[in-house]
């Protein structure tokens, strides 16, 4: 994404982002963008492109779709209340949607990855079976709602993003003024989810802060256009923290998929035995550090903002 010009309005800025956003969602989102004309998907180098595999193109539908609530979120002062919040709750249902397409491609990635070294062919194939059989039913579930008329509505919206979002009249602020003042929330949303993990870290906590690190890290990225490298060195920070706890959250999905497994099909609870060895180990190392980063956060925001 490049830097806008100097100088300009914090709905410039946000335009900026939100139109970027919505265009990786169309390229990517299934069907939106016809694939059969090369020139349709092809933007411009570092821009916003149709991904070459499902899995990629899935990722960064969601990651679109985040960015778009998490900024309409933190610069709510800059939009129009009413028109925000239903396309929030748009963008959180369809969110939902591509999550639970998204999860088992993650369990079968790490049954691919951990399965073979711990498991005899015989024994893996059964349960990959099963991953194969959610996959099958999410991507049924997902077509469903792309077939609908609440997601025609939804891209109307991501079009409007592009040419032109609702706004109030602190759109026509200084970015360089406004925005950074917009991101105290934010900052107080990860300070508390903070103490909270600090006190009783427990998954449910620590994936509360992977959240909240997660909106401060986008508003971060939108401010960094005007703000610059105070904004991008907090942005790392929480990029980091977040990555970790992402992972942690991951594993601990595997962790409680395979202990259903085994209560729902007792025949593959010996097969699952080995891998929730492993997965409860890999938790339990991803889980050392993140007091560090979410330090290294907080010395950022303070001096960048003070």
């Amino acid at each position: 994404m490049t830097t806008v010009s100097t100088r300009p309005t914090t709905g410039m800025v946000l335009h900026q982002v939100l139109a970027h956003s919505a265009l990786n969602f169309l390229l990517n989102d299934g069907g939106t963008i016809e694939a059969d004309n090369p020139a349709s998907i092809v933007v411009t180098t570092g821009g916003p492109r149709r991904r070459l595999t499902e899995t990629e193109r899935l990722r960064q539908s969601r990651v679109a779709l985040r960015r778009i609530r998490s900024n309409l979120r933190t610069f709510r002062l800059v939009v129009d209340p009413a028109w925000s919040t239903s396309l929030r709750a748009e963008l959180a249902w369809y969110s939902e949607c591509l999550g639970e397409l998204r999860d088992p491609y993650v369990l079968r990635d790490m049954l691919l990855l951990n399965g073979p070294l711990l498991l005899d062919e015989g024994d893996l194939e059964p349960i990959l079976d099963i991953v194969s059989q959610s996959i099958s039913g999410a991507h049924t579930r997902v077509a469903e709602a792309r077939g609908g008329d609440r997601h025609a509505r939804l891209v109307e919206q991501m079009n409007l993003l592009w040419d032109s979002p609702q706004f109030t009249d602190k759109a026509e602020k200084p970015a360089v003024e406004l925005m950074p003042t917009l991101l105290h929330r934010s900052w107080r949303d990860v300070r508390g989810a903070g103490r909270t993990a600090k006190k009783e870290p427990t998954d449910q906590n620590l994936h509360k802060l992977r959240i909240r690190s997660k909106g401060l890290r986008y508003g971060c990225e939108t401010v960094a256009l005007v703000a610059g490298d105070p904004a991008r060195r907090t942005t790392r920070a929480t990029k980091t923290l977040q990555g970790k706890l992402g992972d942690l959250h991951d594993t601990c999905v595997s962790v409680e998929w395979l202990e259903a497994l085994a209560e729902d099909h007792p025949e593959l609870a010996r097969s699952t035995e080995g891998l929730l060895v492993v997965q409860r180990a890999t938790a339990a190392v991803t889980r050392r550090g993140w007091k560090k980063d979410l330090k290294e956060i907080e010395r950022r925001w303070h001096k960048w903002q003070g």
